[in-house]
């Protein structure tokens, strides 16, 4: 009984010291903890973009779910010999694609613009899956009519001829012609 007796003993002398700590806050004008709405701790990651709390798994503290790995630059200044811009690869696909598609086309003002779009995707397809790695790889498909005229394409902007490679090839029917350009740009 004694152990008993000592116990609320103990619990009423710590809620009088509460009270009196409480009465004391009030005095300063403060309120008392009680009352007073507590923010959650965010244990800093709030701010941070792509973190969120989940489901509290933890009876320790707030569990976070990462976002998604970004790999930051390497800066590798060169392409890897194997991942270079292999321009007669690009020259053999290109020919491939406009002997399938481009031999005894005769222009038309509806029907050729759909076929320079058709060669620019597979194009593009075809040259991404031969995985030059770092490459930008940008393709131009020009179709113009015959009709006794000049062409003249002109393209200007920096380039860095030891990394940068571009393929250019030109076919002529009776009544058309095309011009296929790829660039291989490396991103550094």
């Amino acid at each position: 009984m004694g152990d008993v007796d000592a116990k609320k003993s103990k619990v009423s002398m710590m809620a009088v010291k509460s009270h009196s700590k409480t009465r004391s806050m009030a005095a300063m004008g403060l309120k008392s903890m009680s009352r007073m709405r507590v923010r959650r701790a965010s244990y800093g990651f709030s701010s941070v973009a792509g973190l969120r709390p989940i489901e509290k798994a933890s009876t320790l503290a707030i569990e976070f779910k990462r976002p998604p790995l970004l790999y930051l630059n390497t800066y590798q200044l060169n392409p890897h010999p194997d991942e270079r811009f292999h321009v007669p690869s690009v020259t053999k696909a290109t020919n491939e694609l406009l002997d399938e598609h481009f031999t005894g086309h005769k222009y038309n003002a509806q029907e050729s613009p759909a076929i320079a779009l058709r060669l620019a995707g597979e194009l593009m397809r075809k040259v991404k899956l031969m995985a030059f790695n770092r490459y930008r790889v940008i393709t131009v498909v020009t179709i113009g009519q015959k009709r006794a005229q000049s062409y003249n394409n002109a393209i200007s902007f920096l380039w860095d001829f030891e990394r940068d490679a571009y393929v250019d090839v030109q076919r002529e029917e009776n009544t058309c012609f095309i011009q296929v350009t790829t660039f291989g740009v490396y991103l550094d």
